[in-house]
């Protein structure tokens, strides 16, 4: 168990050993190592490929790699698999990400690993899942996304379908579609991640419960298909699903994006109770609550796009700064938009460090920089946030910790069973 304290964090003492590639997986161990949890991350000896996925070097893995003792093992060697099975032996999850049937082969799935350790936690993250027609297939966030119906929903109608398509039109529609699925804020890998740093906290949970060592899976495909639970769960009775407009304005006229005389505001008034509050305070501009087109919320979904049209009169008179000032008093939704990427905004002192939404960190590449805070802050507990580490910058401590000396340690390194960086 971990040790309690006011300035302990809450995994500290938890060990995870992770068995897993790119993102998806490897970034929910992120998430835990910031929760104090030890990762070690096991590497080939050529470095995780998500290293050099970028041409700077290291820039593609940085983000995976926070907090993580890293060591490079061929885990094809007699010697490399038996280091492997014995940092199972003293871990308390293992999370393993490779697709069905690689983990047999290699001789690191459940039934091994727990025949080692009975109380492992052990979680399988692969795309597709473990069987069927897609469980050999190795998995991307594109490619996720797109069979999870990520990309379609990030483009609401904008994607043209009908018989008959002009190759212009569909490679358009390609186009787009691809974008979609890659889309920064909202894509495959990220929900992923998510889910294995929940499903590996549950297993805990269950073994701190007395259930015992888990043999658990959360597969890509199916945490996209929970974030797409509006869109693919139908039961009577069930409401249409909102969708935005052509241009992407919005999804109705009480929730979407205006122009101002300055830029933009995005309004965010859909619920009858704030009806009232938002016609009183666009009073002096217009008169919308005598207006008999507005009268109910049937009316103006009736009316919506003489509505829209209405506010988008009334908005362009004035700054955004000052409808968001205004409204905002008024208890209702409205907020300036601005034009910079959501990396740009976390990188600014007003946002993202005077909100706590950065943390400093240290790279051996880059140097002293911001990183993303740890996702979840206590009141009574630490967290960390540390830097990412180079491929197999740990190799030596780790096996000195199991007990190799100084001569195997090199013996093991000159024979390529092992890489230090």
């Amino acid at each position: 168990k971990p040790p309690k304290g006011e300035t302990s964090a809450p995994l500290e003492g938890v060990t995870v050993l992770e068995l897993a590639a790119l993102f998806a997986a490897p970034y929910g161990a992120t998430m835990l190592a910031d929760l104090g949890a030890r990762v070690i991350k096991v590497e080939p000896l050529e470095g995780d490929m998500i290293r050099g996925i970028i041409p700077f070097p290291e820039a593609g893995g940085a983000k995976a790699m926070q907090g993580k003792e890293s060591i490079c093992i061929d885990m094809t060697t007699p010697e490399g698999l038996a280091i492997i099975h014995e940092f199972a032996r003293r871990s308390d999850i293992v999370l393993q990400g490779f697709r069905a049937g690689a983990a047999e082969r290699a001789g690191v799935d459940s039934a091994t690993l727990r025949a080692i350790n009975p109380d492992l936690v052990y979680l399988h993250a692969p795309g597709y899942g473990d069987g069927g027609p897609y469980g050999m297939r190795p998995a991307y966030a594109p490619s996720i996304g797109a069979a999870g119906g990520l990309a379609r929903a990030n483009l609401g109608d904008s994607v043209v379908e009908h018989p008959g398509l002009s190759l212009d039109e569909i490679k358009v529609a390609a186009h787009r579609l691809s974008q979609g699925a890659t889309n920064m804020n909202a894509q495959a890998d990220g929900f992923a991640a998510l889910g294995v740093a929940n499903s590996m906290l549950l297993g805990l949970l269950a073994r701190e419960r007395g259930a015992g060592g888990q043999n658990m899976m959360a597969t890509m495909i199916s945490t996209a298909a929970h974030a797409m639970s509006d869109q693919v769960v139908d039961y009577p009775g069930k409401p249409g699903t909102a969708v935005p407009d052509e241009e992407f304005w919005g999804t109705g006229p009480l929730y979407r994006t205006y122009e101002a005389n300055d830029g933009y505001v995005f309004l965010a008034a859909p619920q009858e109770k704030e009806w009232k509050r938002l016609a009183a305070s666009l009073a002096p501009y217009t008169d919308l609550a005598g207006d008999p087109r507005f009268d109910a919320e049937s009316d103006r979904r009736e009316h919506a796009d003489a509505l829209a049209e209405c506010l988008a009169g009334v908005f362009s008179q004035r700054g955004k700064d000052e409808w968001e000032r205004d409204l905002l008093a008024a208890d209702v939704g409205c907020m300036s938009v601005t034009t910079e990427t959501p990396e740009a905004m976390m990188a600014s002192d007003w946002f993202g460090r005077a909100s706590g939404y950065l943390a400093p960190s240290d790279h051996p590449t880059f140097g002293e920089h911001d990183r993303i805070a740890p996702a979840v802050r206590f009141s009574r507990s630490s967290t960390k946030a540390e830097g990412g580490k180079l491929a197999g910058a740990a190799t030596r401590d780790l096996l000195a910790e199991l007990g190799y000396g100084d001569a195997a340690i090199e013996d093991l390194i000159d024979r390529k069973v092992v890489g230090a960086g």
